[in-house]
């Protein structure tokens, strides 16, 4: 087993060299929501595994999504339930407008 502190110099590591193989991506935190809530207070969280993935927001402009590469589940994320009337050409259309943005994302977990 990994000691945490290991473990952080791991991911540490990874951070400073996919920073320096990629001096034009931005880096951001990568926070899931679950276990986390806004109560206008504090909260801990653990450095995770860092990862180039690709992100935009939701239609609403409120929500960061990370993209499944899935033409429907990139859709239904962006565009919620306005899918349901969409056909697969719609669908595949809608897929190819959405602006994906390559970044290198901290994965952090709630501690």
């Amino acid at each position: 087993m990994i000691k945490e502190s290991k473990l952080t110099l791991k991911y540490a590591m990874e951070l400073s060299r996919l920073i320096l193989e990629n001096p034009q991506m931005r880096v951001v935190m990568w926070i899931k929501s679950d276990g986390i809530s806004d109560e206008y207070s504090s909260w801990c969280g653990e450095l995770g595994k860092p990862e180039i993935k690709e992100i935009t927001m939701d239609a609403n402009k409120d929500h960061w999504l990370e993209r499944e590469y899935d033409s429907y589940e990139d859709c239904y994320q962006v565009y919620g339930d306005e899918t349901d009337d969409w056909n697969d050409e719609e669908i595949e259309r809608k897929a190819r407008e959405i602006e994906w943005e390559k970044v290198i994302a901290v994965n952090v977990s709630a501690v």
